[in-house]
Formats: structure tokens, C-alpha cells, sequence
């Protein structure tokens, strides 16, 4: 970067893992090496093999489910990086550990029936410690994360579950900027409220939030393809109306 107003491009690498398929993300500015990773859900030596030629400073969890979380901590250890999280994500991990305690497997939301109908419930890979749910770091509303030269800004969106966080990309000399929006924000809706600690309203005022930003923003979700503000905004009004 060498004007003093520039800003630098952002590079986003997606690491796909785990039953749900969950995007895990590397984001850094092109020509750097330090990385913000997001969302290490599964497989942690895919993810750190993804990350080897990075500096990862720190890991960031949109919100505690298990698909999400499950890698936190050996990628942590492994990196010898701090886990970074919303203050009030706290009740989510214990709440996904008794329900695999009752049931034998996770909740999955609306995929659960098919992954038990194939044989694959979802469970942690044995002989693999668990993630003990602490977060190294608390992040707030608003707050200005440092990535290399690069400054990303965290914004609660809390509605799937409490603590919900979203990450704002910067665009500048022409791009558009991006959002990592966790399981907040999909091409077509919000994430799933359907199940305790969720909430319908408040992920609704999370996801109007998000489609404020620039319409040309790309959106980054937790799972599946990406979209654009400029694609769902015109939507918000009827999703609001269905109840989901």
C-alpha cells in the first residue's frame, strides 16, 4: 500500500468443511501474510494446510455451533492464535454439548433428518478433544480488527444465536467491499430461528443492518454460494412477511 488513503485488496480464501459443508474463511491484503481465519468448523488439518503460507493472527467465530467450532481448538493450539468471539456467545456451546449428550448427535436444523437417514449423524470425530469454549478474546459492536494493513470492522448480528458476528471487508479504488456473514444472512433469507436461543425479530433487524451496507457488497455466507446486497435487499420485506 503506498498511498497513505489506499486500501489494500482483499483476498479471501474458503476452506469448505465438515457434514454441513461449512465455509471457512482466510482473509488477508493481497501481498501480506497476516490472516484473520473464520469459522474453523471442521477438519483442522485441511484448514491448517489451507493457512500454511499465512500468518494467522487471530481466529474469529461468527457464533458457537458446532459445525463452526468444532476445529477451534486444534487450529488454535496449532497457530498458537487467540480465539476471538462476541461476549454474549457464551450460552451457545454448552447448550450444542447437552444436546449432543441427549441425543447422541448434534442439531443440524433442517439437515439433521437427512444426515441421519444416510448414517452420518452429526457427532465429533473420535479421539478428537473438543473445543473447551473459551474465547481468548471479546469483540464488539464496531470494533476495528487489524489484518496486516488492512482494518475490518466486526458488527454484532445476533439472531440465529446470541453473539452473532458479522465481518465488513473494505472495498476502495473501485472494488466492491465484502461481508462474512456466519449463518446470519443467505442468498434467499436469514439463517434458522427455529430452535432455543434463536430469534425471528432479531435476526430480522441484524439482516436489514447487513443490506445497508454498499448494494454492490459481496456476501459471504457460512454456507453455500456468495451473493450480494444489491441481490436480497428487494427481498427483506417479504421475508419479513413469511415469518422466516
Amino acid at each position: 500500500v503506498t498511498a497513505r488513503d489506499a486500501v489494500p485488496e482483499v483476498v479471501l480464501r474458503r476452506i469448505v468443511v465438515g457434514p454441513l459443508e461449512t465455509n471457512c474463511w482466510a482473509v488477508h491484503a493481497r501481498g501480506y501474510p497476516e490472516a484473520l481465519l473464520v469459522d474453523p468448523g471442521d477438519e483442522p488439518e485441511r484448514v491448517l494446510d489451507a493457512v500454511a503460507d499465512l500468518q494467522v493472527t487471530g481466529i474469529l467465530l461468527t457464533h458457537a455451533h458446532f459445525d463452526h467450532v468444532l476445529a477451534v481448538g486444534a487450529v488454535a493450539a496449532a497457530l498458537a492464535a487467540p480465539a476471538l468471539a462476541h461476549a454474549e456467545y457464551a450460552p451457545v456451546w454448552p447448550h450444542e454439548l447437552a444436546t449432543l449428550a441427549r441425543d447422541g448427535h448434534f442439531d443440524a436444523g433442517t439437515a439433521t433428518a437427512d444426515l441421519l437417514a444416510t448414517g452420518n449423524p452429526p457427532r465429533p470425530t473420535p479421539g478428537r478433544p473438543l473445543w473447551d469454549g473459551r474465547a481468548d478474546q471479546y469483540v464488539g459492536d464496531g470494533e476495528l480488527l487489524s489484518v496486516g494493513p488492512m482494518r475490518v470492522r466486526a458488527w454484532n448480528t445476533p439472531g440465529h444465536t446470541p453473539g452473532g458476528l458479522s465481518l465488513v471487508l473494505p472495498g476502495g479504488a473501485g472494488r466492491p467491499g465484502h461481508v462474512l456473514t456466519g449463518d446470519t444472512l443467505f442468498p434467499g433469507g436469514p439463517g434458522l430461528t427455529g430452535w432455543p436461543l434463536s430469534d425471528f425479530p432479531t435476526i430480522l433487524d441484524s439482516v436489514g443492518r447487513l443490506l445497508g451496507l454498499p448494494a454492490d457488497t459481496v456476501v459471504h455466507p457460512g454456507h453455500g454460494p456468495d451473493t450480494t446486497v444489491a441481490a436480497e435487499r428487494p427481498c427483506l420485506a417479504s421475508w419479513a412477511a413469511r415469518g422466516w
